[in-house]
């Protein structure tokens, strides 16, 4: 059987998947020992973050690990750091525009125009390292372009 690389639209859903678990993850943990210590940890997200997450997720792979990978950690988390804030920027200057923008960061220390903060500069660090293992798991994962059927005849995957 023929493989391939795993699909972009599939790495679309992961990447997607993987940034709404860490922002649920980040928001009640940030909520608990920040605000309310809510034994519920009820985090929050939004249905933008699908988009947000999984394009931004998909455009970090080809647009910035791929062309940095080989290069020094530290390099590497520079990189992803500004990739994000630009990405999460220029979202929430869309978002804003039609009054759909889930964030607010105007009552944070550090933001620019309430829509990036530099107080979670460490939690990004650590979901662009998180993000970069993602990458690699991705990638080294065969796709097999053919499916078995039921009746036992293999055929091209749609």
């Amino acid at each position: 059987m023929g493989s391939t690389d795993v699909p972009a639209a599939v790495k679309l859903w992961v990447y997607s998947i993987q940034g709404i678990l860490y922002e649920l993850c980040f928001t009640a943990m940030f909520n608990y020992f920040l605000i309310s210590p809510d034994i519920r940890l009820m985090g929050e997200s939004s249905i933008w973050s699908i988009w947000i997450y999984g394009m931004g997720g998909l455009l970090n792979e080809y647009a910035i690990y791929n062309n940095i990978k080989k290069k020094p950690k530290v390099l590497r988390i520079l990189a992803n750091l500004i990739y994000t804030y630009v990405w999460e920027y220029s979202n929430g200057v869309v978002l804003r525009a039609f009054g759909a923008c889930p964030w607010d960061y105007t009552e944070r220390r550090w933001n620019v125009h309430g829509l990036i903060t530099f107080e979670y500069v460490p939690a990004w660090i650590f979901a662009g390292l998180l993000h970069e293992e993602m990458i690699k798991l991705l990638q080294s994962v065969c796709w097999c372009d053919k499916k078995i059927c039921a009746n036992g005849n293999v055929e091209k995957r749609d």
